[in-house]
């Protein structure tokens, strides 16, 4: 039954809705009464809104004692370089289904401008909260990614 529910979920096409992870992270921060250490993955691609109340979900970890390190997954190659050719292309947001049609070389460099900037912006908004940040580029090896972190962590205790 379980292995069913799991084919059913893997093949299944998913829903168009925006992830809400910030109720799952109240929800964690409520249940938890030992101080943890928690590991948050996200692309981080919400709306303002949503970001907002992620970060309150956060110092909600923060305020009862957990130490919260956000792992920022994002692809390097595409999403900070935008190396794409200039073939027209069509970006499609695979939790909503919106899409757009552009030319890569039109918009790259201000879309480059606004996703290092929105980066530094989570980058110190992490900073000003005592939330670990950590950029996962998916193009590098998960086990380097997390064992740099320890490295670095166990540097610090």
């Amino acid at each position: 039954m379980l292995l069913a529910q799991l084919s059913n979920a893997c093949t299944s096409k998913p829903k168009n809705r925006q992830t809400e992870t910030y109720q799952y992270l109240h929800q964690i921060a409520e249940k938890i009464h030992r101080r943890s250490l928690i590991f948050v993955f996200t692309d981080m691609f919400q709306t303002t809104t949503s970001e907002e109340k992620l970060f309150e979900a956060l110092r909600h970890l923060k305020h009862n004692k957990h130490e919260v390190v956000l792992f920022h997954v994002h692809d390097a190659k595409k999403e900070l370089s935008f190396n794409f050719n200039n073939k027209p292309k069509r970006f499609v947001d695979v939790e909503t289904g919106e899409h757009i049609n552009l030319y890569s070389e039109q918009v790259k460099e201000n879309y480059q401008t606004m996703v290092s900037t929105y980066f530094n912006t989570l980058r110190v908004k992490c900073g000003q909260n005592r939330i670990k940040y950590v950029a996962a580029d998916i193009n590098k090896n998960f086990d380097s990614i997390l064992t740099s972190y320890m490295l670095e962590r166990q540097k610090f205790i």
